[in-house]
């Protein structure tokens, strides 16, 4: 990732003085900023871990942003590709839900969760300029790659188990709360209550890299440039699996889904 960024630093400042020396605009460099808005897909995947059965999640999109350079490089008067640099910063809630019995145990898992993230975002797009002219449309596509600089998991969790005996049922009630990096091993727990004393059971709620760090996906995006200036939308859908197996299981599939308004101006 670091030497990728290296790369696209050189190339940017290389450019730059040949797009300066010579009127023709090959490389046009710009400094975009905007809001983004980021969530989870998850199709219908079977959660079957050793802890945790029975598994639903709910997602909420939450206001994000993001910042950085964008080089397009004129391949034809139609066509040009674009690459860069952009900062990204992302937020999302999610709600899950979590319900396993058998012969003996029953129990209920529900967690309230907040993620802020923090990402370094290549993209690397094909671009139809519907016209020569300075005001005109621009559609692209192409694909991305993101690193995730770091993440905070904020969560708020209770759990009820239902334990059998011979002289009947055992309820058990849990409660935890706190913060986390999914990317790091953070193993987390939850606090149960038994009649007046507080105690720490071995009941594991989160486990270290829950997620990966590396993502690849598709981008598509449209805009209007208006002389030097541009406004555009565009979605980054993500390719792959970022759950890891070890926490969710090998049937279980997450990826990254963003929704983008960015604002530009060309610096040259």
């Amino acid at each position: 990732m670091k030497k990728i960024l290296l790369w696209i630093i050189v190339s940017c400042l290389g450019f730059s003085v040949f797009a300066q020396d010579n009127s023709s605009q090959i490389l046009t460099v710009s400094f975009r900023a905007g809001l983004n808005g980021s969530s989870l897909l998850i199709p219908n995947s079977s959660f079957n871990s050793a802890y945790l059965f029975g598994y639903s999640s709910t997602q909420k999109m939450k206001l994000g942003a993001q910042a950085g350079l964008i080089l397009n490089i004129r391949l034809q008067d139609r066509f040009s590709f674009q690459t860069g640099v952009m900062y990204s910063w992302q937020r999302f809630n999610q709600e899950q839900q979590s319900k396993f019995t058998d012969s003996l145990t029953s129990y209920s898992i529900g967690s309230q969760n907040k993620y802020v993230s923090h990402h370094i975002r290549v993209p690397l797009m094909l671009n139809f300029h519907f016209s020569t002219n300075p005001n005109h449309f621009v559609a692209g596509a192409g694909l991305f790659l993101d690193g995730t600089l770091g993440c905070t998991l904020a969560y708020d969790a209770s759990a009820v188990v239902t334990t059998a005996t011979d002289h009947g049922p055992v309820v058990n009630k849990y409660f935890g709360n706190g913060h986390l990096d999914p990317y790091k091993n953070e193993r987390q727990i939850l606090y149960y209550t038994v009649n007046t004393g507080d105690f720490v059971e071995n009941y594991p709620l989160y486990m270290g890299k829950m997620l990966k760090r590396i993502d690849l996906g598709v981008c598509l995006e449209l805009g209007y440039q208006i002389s030097k200036f541009y406004v555009g939308v565009g979605a980054n859908f993500g390719l792959l699996n970022m759950a890891k197996p070890e926490f969710f299981g090998k049937d279980f599939e997450q990826r990254n889904f963003n929704l983008l308004f960015n604002l530009g101006y060309n610096i040259n």
